[in-house]
């Protein structure tokens, strides 16, 4: 009989810990339904408070938008674009590292393009030589070096900036990793 009472109360012990486990798994989900349902009222971008009279600055132009034809856009679009083609060789030689030294190095502004160009250098942060400005159809053989360099062999950076034919103003510019040798 006391095997068959410590049996029972096992039992009775199981059923009480496997409903207890239903009503906090109950509990935890109805928790979260609950708080899921308040959050998404709070989510909601509604206004806190709305005026109680209109506010009328009288910002507003007279009669209908102006219609835009789609070819108009697309046009005014393109002409804000800027396509260029660079070519550049990707050496450049001085035959000293003296300033005034005229290093050896290609730069052409291809006939297509419709920008002004101008090349510059830097050996880290430093501007060591600039080209004149290269027209459309025009191309440069050498830059002159603005800073002593040693013998050796350097990656430097190479800028083409871009101007606008029309009013020389800076339009952009894009770099490129090149070697640089002194001889």
């Amino acid at each position: 009989m006391n095997r068959r009472y410590n049996s029972d109360n096992k039992e009775k012990k199981k059923k009480v810990l496997m409903i207890a486990m239903i009503v906090i798994v109950a509990i935890v989900i109805g928790a979260i339904f609950f708080l899921k349902g308040c959050d998404s009222g709070m989510l909601q971008n509604e206004p806190e408070a709305t005026p109680v009279y209109l506010e009328d600055e009288g910002s507003s132009a007279e009669g209908e938008a102006q219609k835009r034809a789609r070819e108009g856009i697309m046009n005014e679009l393109e002409k804000q674009q800027l396509i260029v083609t660079d070519t550049l060789s990707s050496n450049i030689t001085f035959g000293s590292g003296e300033v005034g030294t005229v290093g050896d190095w290609v730069v052409e502004n291809l006939k297509e393009n419709t920008v002004i160009q101008q090349a510059e250098v830097y050996k880290d942060d430093a501007l060591i030589a600039k080209s004149t400005p290269i027209y459309p159809n025009q191309h440069i053989t050498g830059v002159e070096l603005l800073s002593e360099l040693e013998t050796g062999e350097y990656e430097v950076i190479a800028y083409l900036n871009y101007y606008d034919m029309e009013t020389k103003e800076f339009l952009s510019k894009a770099g490129y990793k090149i070697h640089l040798t002194v001889k």
